[in-house]
């Protein structure tokens, strides 16, 4: 008993660091994916590109490529091992990060930022599937809800600390060496963020795994009812996938449009200095992040049914109210209003998608968890595509300093809706997939 209990002890520890571990090298990747926004008045002042220009760094680049490489990402993780593949990975956008800082061209920066969306396009599969073979049921809300919340923070205190590195870098650059006097401050940090990517490679290449985490997904404990075989899965439950996924898609495309251009957006129409946008919306989103993460499993527990559809309830509840301050965003009159829209409006997105990841896990089979979470980064790589070419296309043809406002707008408020009246029809579906899926479940449809 004693040793069965020291096991346990051991299993969870190792449990919580290899989530450690996962969380550190997703802040990393969130802090690169970060400094690609917020250099992009640097990138148009410097080398003169077009908004349409930044649009296709931000979302061809990095988003069409990630979605094409995110299934197979996926698929090799569970041939081949999910730490090697993603310590690869690690390796892939690290290098690309530095590359990134020496090209003085489009399509040389164009071809790092490739090869940093495919080093990235792992990521979600490779992590949301590991976490349901670490962690119990039990535990693995919970663990969702760190994971999530904790990567997201990063994105904003890397938003932040980002914003501070350029802006300090720009005025200290006159008081560097000869040799690094040469390079702007876009691209010295660039080269900065890339630094840390060996260090990273070598702590998921060595972290530790349970006997279930490693390699390929468990089959031991699948039920032998639950689907292997992922396009009859698909075809059998499309209904479901539809609307899970594609409330998530327009969620994306409307988070997106904010935290893209919003660097370029509020310099533009409130003449602030463009270094300083790092450290206001760095500000929000953390503010939005460490609300939303609470408010998500606090409705959870104060609803208290605790069923396996509660999740995808209290996630149309969040969506819904998301075109409110969207709305508001044209009538800002100064950065702070915008701000305070950015962390309100963020605050129910990151609720609604912090529940996300335990929805697909629930509705995935073991067999094909990954698979099925690899849409997941492709869907949200899709978004990152549609929504920095939109809103690049359309504030070209607003007059004004407030133009590139209006467009955000413009492209967020019907993706918010779409968002809430998809994830408002999915709770039906979803709970016949569930059935499907594990035949002792049971729940009253809604």
């Amino acid at each position: 008993m004693a040793d069965t209990a020291d096991e346990s002890r051991g299993a969870a520890i190792w449990a919580w660091y290899g989530l450690g571990v996962l969380l550190m090298t997703t802040l990393f990747a969130f802090v690169v994916r970060q400094m690609l926004s917020l250099v992009a008045p640097a990138l148009q002042t410097s080398l003169g590109f077009t908004d349409l220009q930044l649009g296709m760094l931000q979302g061809l680049g990095m988003a069409v490529f990630a979605s094409v490489a995110s299934y197979p990402m996926g698929w090799l993780a569970d041939r081949y091992g999910r730490r090697l593949i993603l310590a690869l990975g690690v390796a892939c956008w690290s290098l690309a990060t530095g590359l990134f800082a020496f090209q003085q061209s489009f399509g040389g920066l164009f071809a790092a930022t490739i090869g940093i969306a495919i080093g990235e396009a792992g990521l979600a599969p490779i992590v949301f599937a590991l976490i349901p073979d670490l962690f119990s049921e039990r535990q693995r809300n919970s663990a969702n809800f760190i994971f999530y919340g904790g990567s997201l923070l990063g994105a904003g205190l890397g938003m932040a600390l980002g914003g501070a590195m350029l802006q300090g870098l720009a005025e200290a650059h006159h008081a560097f060496p000869s040799w690094l006097a040469g390079f702007d401050p876009w691209q010295l940090a660039m080269l900065a963020i890339a630094v840390p990517g060996p260090l990273f490679f070598l702590l998921v290449l060595t972290m530790p795994l349970t006997k279930s985490g490693g390699g390929a997904v468990r089959t031991a404990a699948v039920d032998e009812h639950a689907p292997r075989d992922f396009l009859p899965y698909a075809r059998a439950n499309r209904a479901t996938l539809l609307c899970v996924f594609g409330s998530i898609f327009a969620m994306a495309v409307a988070m997106n449009s904010g935290m893209m251009w919003f660097p370029l957006a509020l310099p533009r129409a409130f003449g602030i200095d463009p270094t300083t946008v790092g450290v206001g919306l760095g500000t929000a989103i953390t503010v939005a992040t460490l609300i939303g993460v609470v408010m998500a499993p606090a409705l959870l527990k104060l609803r208290g049914r605790g069923d396996a559809l509660e999740p995808v309830r209290a996630a149309r509840i969040f969506v819904a109210l998301t075109p409110l301050p969207a709305a508001l965003l044209p009538l800002t009159t100064s950065p702070f209003q915008a701000y305070c829209i950015a962390a309100f409006q963020g605050a129910l997105g990151v609720a609604a998608s912090s529940l996300m990841p335990g929805v697909l896990q629930s509705l995935a089979p073991p067999a094909l968890r990954s698979r099925v979470l690899a849409l997941l980064g492709i869907v949200n790589a899709l978004a990152l595509a549609a929504s920095p070419l939109a809103i690049g296309a359309i504030s070209g043809l607003i007059a004004g300093p407030r133009g590139m406002l209006l467009a955000i707008t413009i492209v967020s408020l019907p993706s918010l809706i779409a968002s809430a009246v998809l994830i408002g029809l999915a709770p039906k579906p979803y709970a016949a997939t569930l059935r499907a899926i594990r035949p002792h479940y049971s729940e009253e449809t809604p």
